[in-house]
């Protein structure tokens, strides 16, 4: 969501392209190591405090197996994966190196990708709500797409289970 509304920054030109993606992509990364080494080093203590959690790790142990590299890839693609999928994969030893590489692929397809579709939602909201001058336009719009958001989300999410 915020990769989105980034991308929306960015045609308002209140943020650089050129700074945001690198920013996003180094976020991400970083963020996304956090969850594998927690995974990996304290993943008991961790599971233990996030019951629901605990269960949708469990239930992707075959999963790091066969599709490991494409967990580390495609996490920030699926609902929640951000998360889940990083500390699987730590959780049950992935190799760190592996998925440094395929986690960096993945975060840098999507950074581009969320910040382009959030740039062209900026064209599209100024084309409905005019030149956005005020804050309370941009706001409006940005509720708007995170509501939408929201509910794909919870469709896709619910499609899953």
């Amino acid at each position: 969501m915020m990769i989105i509304i980034s991308g929306i920054l960015c045609y308002l030109g209140l943020l650089s392209v050129k700074e945001t993606i690198p920013v996003a992509i180094l976020g991400a990364i970083a963020g996304d190591q956090l969850w594998y080494l927690l995974g990996r080093y304290y993943a008991g203590r961790v599971l233990e405090r996030f019951p629901t959690l605990k269960q949708k790790v469990e239930k992707l142990a075959s999963a790091v197996q066969s599709k490991g590299n494409w967990l580390a890839f495609g996490a920030r693609f699926i609902y929640s994966g951000a998360i889940v999928f990083p500390l699987t994969l730590g959780v049950y030893r992935y190799p760190h190196p592996r998925f440094t590489f395929f986690d960096a692929m993945g975060v840098t397809l999507w950074s581009i990708a969320g910040i382009t579709i959030g740039y062209l939602l900026g064209t599209g909201a100024e084309q409905v709500f005019g030149e956005i001058k005020k804050v309370e336009h941009l706001l409006l719009f940005i509720f708007v797409v995170g509501v939408a958001v929201w509910l794909i989300g919870s469709r896709i999410s619910k499609k899953i289970r």
